[in-house]
């Protein structure tokens, strides 16, 4: 499923300036071909100056009422629509020539759509997030589906939020059929807003991790914790990590490319923390190297961290030497260097 909604400018208001808002009785409609096989975009425009919003969305052609596919593929003509949604209608005109239209709607708000919210217990909107449901296409559909899925009852508020953040009919279906239900709408608020979709909830159990609770699919989401990820650690030894290990690695720069150039050096711990404590405290292949190379081999990594945190390298081992303290152990070189040795 994709879902691509453009809100600019203030389109996002806080609910305490909602009320606020005022509602455009118009603007206008630009209607161009789509990707996808029965699917147009649509992009309306209201309001003026820095109050100026865009909203842009893939519409099924089956949402313009009274528009025909010979009117779109006119030369010219003057064509007269409705986009009718639960919560009001867009009353449009205008003209197409050949596949691509433009013009000028009105809007009017469905009185029948608050008594119907009143019936379900949910208080009356206000203008603007009657609006706001409007232009996102939330309707009654969407409120019985909550209902019996077991959430808490919204307020029209919560579903003016839950319009302008994606989170409609189908991607509540869609995280429902995954095992998701929320209780809290906010909660599916927040999943949208961080990304995670059906198709990253899929992708990851078919990388081995199901039945992860919503903050866990947020935190992987939020951390770049993906399928991708997930498998450059399983091909280099480290299976079943669990979701916090994974974050944990992804945060502290353990990549595959790092894995695999210590693997090269001799460094495979078991335990992937040792790798997390290697690379934040900056001992890497080439560092690795540099000791080596100045007489220095076959350290631990707990060894390399402590030659590191002290500031060890190849440079000053080279500067000790030269001053004829012959080939010193390690926990001798950082005297010298904790001495302030130059």
């Amino acid at each position: 499923m994709r879902f691509a909604v453009l809100l600019l400018a203030g389109f996002l208001a806080a609910p305490a300036l909602s009320a606020q808002r005022a509602v455009p009785s118009g603007g206008q409609w630009m209607i161009e071909p789509g990707d996808h096989a029965g699917k147009v975009q649509l992009n309306i425009r209201y309001g003026e100056g820095r109050h100026s919003n865009n909203w842009g969305r893939d519409v099924a052609l089956s949402e313009f009422v009274g528009l025909s596919a010979a009117d779109m593929g006119g030369s010219g003509a003057t064509v007269h629509f409705k986009i009718v949604r639960s919560a009001g209608t867009l009353d449009c005109e205008g003209w197409f020539r050949d596949g691509r239209g433009s013009g000028h709607f009105t809007y009017q708000p469905n009185a029948d759509f608050v008594a119907e919210l009143a019936k379900r217990g949910i208080g009356a909107p206000t203008a603007w997030d009657q609006f706001q449901m409007t232009m996102a296409g939330v309707g009654l559909e969407l409120v019985d589906e909550l209902q019996r899925q077991g959430y808490d009852r919204p307020t029209s508020g919560e579903l003016a939020r839950m319009a302008t953040h994606g989170v409609d009919l189908e991607y509540v279906r869609e995280i429902d059929a995954r095992g998701y239900r929320l209780k809290q709408p906010e909660k599916l608020v927040r999943m949208r807003d961080h990304g995670v979709d059906p198709e990253f909830i899929t992708s990851l159990a078919a990388a081995g991790y199901k039945n992860l609770s919503a903050e866990e699919l947020v935190r992987m989401r939020d951390h770049g914790v993906d399928p991708e990820f997930i498998a450059s650690l399983d091909s280099a030894g480290y299976k079943n990590l669990d979701t916090e290990d994974l974050v944990r690695l992804r945060d502290h720069g353990v990549s595959a490319d790092y894995i695999a150039d210590m693997k090269e050096a001799g460094y495979a711990p078991a335990n992937p923390e040792e790798l997390v404590m290697a690379r934040d405290h900056g001992v890497d292949p080439s560092y690795i190297r540099s000791l080596k190379e100045a007489g220095y081999d076959r350290l631990s990594l707990a060894e390399l961290r402590r030659a590191r945190d002290h500031g060890v390298t190849r440079q000053f081992i080279q500067r000790v030497k030269a001053r004829g303290y012959g080939t010193p152990s390690l926990d001798e070189v950082i005297r010298l260097r904790d001495r302030g040795l130059e």
